[in-house]
């Protein structure tokens, strides 16, 4: 087999290896919020099919949510522009994760709390 083939196919496995084991060991957040009555401001965002639209307040813009989400990822990983969503009844910035290997292929998006910033698992 070709020399180069075998280290891409290594450097792939330590990356998803790493971004594992920091999934694992990164605490969990707690979705036991009060939502006390908040201003809502204008940001809307187009939903498919069910919802047509998420108004919410948010104290979090989409470039703190993109960095935040970065704590979550190892080598190789990339994020992608975040959209604003609802996720398990909470309004959340939902950041694409994106891995090249060689092909660009998606994985599960990291949710972060849109209010506060914590990550939403």
């Amino acid at each position: 087999m070709n020399k180069g083939l075998i280290a891409i196919i290594v450097i792939v496995i330590v990356v998803i290896l790493a971004a594992g084991t920091w999934f694992l060991m990164t605490p969990a957040t707690s979705n036991n919020t009060t939502n006390n009555s908040t201003p809502v401001n204008n940001t809307i965002r187009n939903q498919t099919q069910n919802q047509s639209h998420v108004t919410n307040t948010t104290n979090i813009t989409a470039a703190k949510a993109k960095e935040l989400a970065g704590q979550y990822i190892g080598l190789g990983v990339e994020l992608e522009n975040p959209t604003l969503t609802t996720y398990k009844g909470v309004t959340v910035w939902e950041v694409p994760v994106v891995v090249y290997s060689p092909e660009k292929s998606y994985q599960d998006p990291i949710y972060i709390n849109a209010q506060n910033g914590n990550r939403v698992t």
